[in-house]
């Protein structure tokens, strides 16, 4: 009876934890310093994300042709995506790729490319789909189909390196591998990456966010990786390892400091009141060199939180659109 049990507790975790497509790691450049993925069939199913999907209008006129001449649609045909980036910004080694397992038309995806005059080359046996001369961007980039359900993308030289491993069959081999299988398998969305978070600043929209993000405590994360899951309940997880202990219980400092303002202002503001409420439950520590951090969302009110902002944006829009005389 004993060793039933444990052989089903063992084939419980198994099926509730699916860590990323092995295939798709395959196909991640052994130099990759930051690799993110989402399994999106199992966001797509989960409460918040068909949320999500009720809530999200193309008006893209180029997407909705799209959709219509190959049939696939990304929210409805993709199953997982892995996406990984050497991060040698500024530098022309720096390389990206996208692959991704679904349902692709290679017919249709074919004869949609070739009325585009998009140019198709062949690549040890695999096609490889590039910009048009009249569309070309300023760094070659291109999109193969290894079949009907795995394809992948990025930079030119990326694509073919990739299409080489799915070759020879070789096993994935970035240093970053062990955590993403042990982040992937826990959460629906995870990420990890051994780039300071400084280094992502120019990445942000926001000044201010950008200057803040190039401070000496982000300067001192040298690898980080965390993940949603989504359910009831959903699960927002991070782990930062820093350059020393006193770095660690610093950053804990700042995330408790940043909650405690935000819960202050909960009277004052409706969207703030309920981030609030949400960050009653947050749990943030330190052990080491490592910060932990954990924040369990119940999925209502997170959809009630995203109600409340939406609306907000929608009264701030009217009252900063111009009076008619």
């Amino acid at each position: 009876m004993i060793k039933t049990c444990a052989v089903l507790a063992f084939l419980a975790s198994t099926l509730s934890a699916s860590s990323a497509d092995p295939g798709l790691l395959r196909l991640v450049m052994p130099d990759a310093k930051v690799i993110a993925g989402l399994h999106v069939d199992q966001a797509r199913n989960s409460l918040f994300g068909q949320f999500v999907l009720s809530h999200m209008h193309v008006d893209d006129e180029s997407f909705k042709k799209f959709i219509a001449d190959t049939g696939f649609d990304p929210r409805r045909d993709v199953s997982e995506i892995v996406i990984a980036s050497n991060w040698e910004s500024s530098n022309p080694q720096s390389r990206w790729l996208v692959t991704a397992r679904g349902v692709f038309d290679l017919h249709k995806v074919q004869h949609v490319a070739e009325g585009n005059g998009t140019v198709i080359t062949n690549f040890q046996g695999v096609d490889i789909f590039t910009y048009s001369g009249q569309a070309k961007p300023e760094v070659d980039s291109g999109i193969a189909f290894f079949d009907s359900s795995s394809a992948v993308m990025g930079d030119l030289a990326s694509v073919k390196s990739a299409i080489e491993r799915h070759k020879s069959g070789s096993p994935a081999s970035s240093a970053l591998l062990a955590k993403v299988r042990e982040v992937s398998a826990k959460n629906d969305f995870w990420f990890v990456t051994l780039v300071p978070i400084s280094e992502f600043a120019g990445a942000m929209p926001d000044p201010n966010l950008s200057s803040a993000m190039q401070g000496n405590l982000l300067a001192a994360i040298h690898e980080a990786s965390g993940g949603i899951r989504f359910g009831d309940t959903v699960h927002i997880s991070a782990e930062a390892v820093t350059r020393s202990d006193k770095d660690a219980q610093a950053l804990v400092d700042v995330v408790k400091f940043v909650a405690g303002l935000v819960q202050l202002n909960r009277q004052n503001n409706q969207t703030a009141g309920r981030v609030a409420t949400l960050l009653d439950s947050l749990d943030c520590k330190a052990v080491g060199t490592t910060t932990t951090l954990s924040l369990p969302i119940p999925e209502r009110q997170l959809e009630q939180m995203l109600e409340t902002m939406r609306q907000g944006n929608r009264e701030a829009r009217k009252k900063a659109a111009p009076k008619g005389n």
